[in-house]
């Protein structure tokens, strides 16, 4: 999960000189850019007429292609809706120069607390999603819950978020899971004689880890690296807080817990058990080093391993630990976010936006939901006699055998930008290794997560003073932590930890927790609660 300090890129100069210019001018060039729809259009709601639309989504990881000649997912897509998309993808850097420019894509999906997304709701480049709703769909139901958590000072909403847990929704069952936690290869563990709670120590973990570095094991040709472990995941195992006892935001990059952190992964480091390039490889590097069997253990449920199961069953991830702290704190971990991950937005000037509009009402039905985990209904899934999903044999196979040729011909889990969970939740596959895996973890871990919505109040949007601190903090943060985890010795560890800290109180650190304790206090409020962090809330 991210550090209180969230992770984002630093909005240029020239996005920032944007933001000044159009804000003043806002409703006027929204109402000038914002096309109508045709008459014809509003006439027929089933146009199915063949459109191109634009998207970039602000994840440089994110790769696709529309083909709806061979991807079963995008043909159904297309053949019900008439809508082609041409995808472009980048990172913050690259969003921020497409902004710089004026002319941004038909639909824009970026980071719900990226700076540019304030950019973006604040200089008129894209539409207010409420209008456009009104105006061309009424029937998209967008939870309430959505709306007023997202909504902009100007009354307005601007984007629909995925994976957004709204209240309203909710039924009986529906429970926030982790992406943190710990996990690793049952293959090697029954190889070695390592047992799960091995990992519930310190010292146990270590013992596992030494375990697979001394038989100098080998798969399909590569060294199985011991672990590949993230601080913030361990922390949080070791109790590190979030909110201090009077009820104030805690930074849990400062906490005791933190430092205990990096000591150990320093530790593990030093003894041939954490790789250097830890601290360097991006998800799509290391997902790619897991699938190729070349990892142990990871602290990540988002690494995907589904490419290394397909070429080995028995290669399987499962849940161990958690570790314990030296201070013995029950283990606290982030849940999901509950007000989702990024926003998918309208751009103002878009052609078909009537089209678009009605497009993303389709996309976020509830089978729809299904279609884009699964692929198609009736291809690669249907219901059971008890209203669960049961996976067919074609798409089980074909997912068994190539994982990644299975989403080129399927489109499973390539459209994930408007998607809600709780459907998928509700219907998960009683079979299947993966998925039983899955649904394992969730259950493991999730004993530990909390109620965590009001710290997701807490980042400043861009064009703000907060905002630009934050960035240059993380930039900072994002370096400290690699030399505390590869320092030479204990002792340059200590030293770093306080640069750092040294570093970020020149930068303006007291003003950006000040904003964010404030904003902390205000979404406690709003939800109706003095605490929320779960060992004050036990007092």
């Amino acid at each position: 999960m991210k550090s209180n300090f969230v992770r984002v890129g630093i909005v240029t100069m020239l996005v920032g000189s944007l933001l000044a210019g159009c804000s003043t001018e806002k409703s006027t060039e929204t109402a000038t850019n914002s096309p109508k729809s045709s008459e014809a259009a509003s006439a027929n709601p089933d146009d199915k007429t063949p459109i191109k639309v634009t998207w970039f989504v602000a994840d440089e990881s994110y790769k696709k292609n529309w083909d709806p000649v061979n991807n079963a997912l995008d043909k159904k897509i297309t053949e019900d809706t008439g809508v082609s998309i041409e995808f472009t993808s980048g990172n913050n850097d690259k969003l921020s120069a497409l902004i710089a420019s004026g002319d941004i894509p038909d639909m824009i999906t970026v980071d719900k607390t990226a700076p540019q997304r304030g950019v973006l709701e604040n200089s008129g480049l894209v539409a207010p999603l409420d209008e456009l709703i009104q105006q061309y769909d009424p029937s998209f139901n967008v939870p309430k819950s959505m709306q007023d958590w997202f909504r902009n000072p100007d009354g307005h909403f601007y984007g629909y978020a995925n994976y957004f847990w709204a209240k309203e929704n909710r039924k009986p069952g529906d429970t926030l899971y982790s992406n943190q936690g710990l996990f690793a290869r049952k293959d090697i563990m029954d190889q070695l004689g390592i047992k799960p709670e091995d990992f519930s120590t310190k010292e146990g973990l270590v013992a596992a880890l030494r375990k697979v570095k001394d038989s100098k094991t080998k798969y399909n040709g590569f060294d199985v690296a011991p672990a590949y472990f993230d601080s913030w995941v361990i922390s949080s195992f070791f109790g590190s807080p979030r909110e201090d006892e009077q009820g104030n935001l805690v930074d849990r990059e400062r906490t005791p817990e933190a430092l205990e952190a990096y000591r150990f992964l320093n530790r593990l480091y030093h003894e041939g058990l954490l790789p250097e390039d830890s601290q360097t490889l991006n998800t799509a590097q290391l997902t790619e080093k897991v699938n190729n069997g070349a990892v142990f253990a990871l602290s990540k449920k988002t690494i995907k391993w589904d490419g290394l199961y397909a070429k080995d069953p028995n290669a399987i991830f499962v849940a161990v630990g958690p570790v314990i702290g030296d201070q013995g704190k029950q283990p606290i971990v982030d849940p999901v976010a509950a007000s989702g991950w990024t926003l998918t937005m309208v751009s103002s000037k878009a052609k078909h936006q009537d089209r678009i509009v009605k497009f993303m009402n389709y996309l976020t039905d509830e089978e729809m939901n299904l279609n884009v985990t699964y692929g198609p209904k009736g291809i690669t899934w249907d219901y059971d006699a008890n209203g669960k999903v049961k996976l067919s044999d074609e798409f089980i196979k074909a997912r068994d055998e190539d994982a990644a040729k299975a989403k080129l011909k399927y489109g499973n889990g390539t459209l994930n930008w408007l998607i809600s969970y709780m459907p998928v939740q509700r219907t998960l596959p009683v079979t299947g290794t993966l998925e039983t895996e899955g649904l394992k973890s969730n259950k493991h871990f999730g004993k530990y997560t909390y109620d965590m919505l009001a710290f997701e109040n807490t980042a400043p949007l861009g064009g703000t003073e907060e905002a630009g601190i934050s960035a240059k903090l993380e930039e900072v943060r994002a370096k400290t932590r690699a030399k505390m985890i590869l320092a030479k010795s204990p002792e340059d560890l200590d030293k770093f930890y306080k640069e750092g800290i040294a570093q970020e109180e020149k930068l303006g650190y007291q003003k950006l927790y000040d904003y964010q304790n404030a904003k902390f206090q205000e979404a406690k409020k709003a939800l109706g609660v003095q605490f929320v962090w779960p060992t004050n809330m036990k007092k």
